[in-house]
């Protein structure tokens, strides 16, 4: 097996590092669920927190072995996926994402600090649903993950 597809099967069937999110809303029915995926611990965090304050139900994953693992877990609505992953890319990991564990209502979109063009051009080549830049304010992370979700 080549080390592409020994990359490939340790994404598809490799372990995860995932915890859920704990923010509950009362007046809110079922909360959409959204995995994030980034390599760095306080970044993963700080947009779980986000995401959870704003009524999401979130898990993360650090790791992109762990990456189909924990969608199959947590089957969310939404994967925001980090560019700038170790070893395989946040396009690579789209692309696999899209063709092995994606279901048609799973919206799957880029995250990365790259400019914006890059990351729009990113997104639109690896099949992504479409992207969000890690600067972006609070109330419009949540805001724009509302309308990934809604379609």
């Amino acid at each position: 097996m080549g080390n592409r597809e020994q990359t490939r099967e340790t994404l598809i069937r490799g372990q995860s590092t995932t915890h859920a999110g704990t923010y509950q809303e009362e007046s809110m029915g079922p909360r959409s669920k959204v995995v994030v995926v980034d390599d760095e611990p306080f970044i993963a965090r700080a947009v779980a927190d986000v995401l959870e304050k704003g009524g999401f139900e979130v898990a993360t994953c650090q790791e992109w072995a762990g990456v189909a693992k924990t969608i199959r877990a947590e089957e969310p609505d939404l994967v925001l996926l980090d560019y700038n992953m170790p070893v395989l890319k946040g396009d690579s990991i789209c692309e696999i994402l899209k063709r092995n564990v994606a279901n048609e209502n799973m919206k799957i979109v880029m995250f990365s600090s790259e400019p914006a063009a890059e990351l729009a051009r990113i997104a639109s080549v690896c099949g992504a649903d479409g992207c969000i830049a890690k600067n972006t304010p609070p109330a419009t992370l949540v805001s724009q993950v509302q309308q990934f979700i809604a379609g």
